[in-house]
């Protein structure tokens, strides 16, 4: 075997194990949505985690609640609250945030 042929099967040997490593990352983080189930925004949550789902591969597990909530975790860190801005995310708002947090971890 060639000198060439060796590093292209590396290099791609070392993609493909970077690319299973984001995955198993993206996978051991996930989205929690809690809602308030009451203020009829179940709808709104499923949408976003199906968005989420769909866009990122990241699972999202959604938590019913009361009080006009409609919150967004990723991991540990809280990325939007209705009850903080006053408001539901615009649309693509929480995936722009998630592709920013993303890139910065990637890094």
């Amino acid at each position: 075997m060639s000198n060439f042929e060796n590093k292209s099967w590396q290099e791609l040997r070392e993609k493909v194990l970077s690319e299973l490593n984001a995955a198993a990352d993206r996978e051991s983080k996930h989205t929690k949505i809690t809602y308030c189930s009451g203020c009829g925004y179940e709808p709104r949550a499923t949408a976003l985690a199906a968005e989420i789902g769909t866009e990122f591969g990241i699972r999202s597990e959604l938590y019913q609640t009361t009080g006009g909530l409609f919150e967004v975790d990723f991991g540990e860190e809280r990325i939007f609250s209705k009850i903080k801005l006053g408001r539901f995310p615009e649309e693509g708002e929480v995936a722009e945030i998630l592709k920013a947090i993303l890139s910065r971890s990637e890094k």
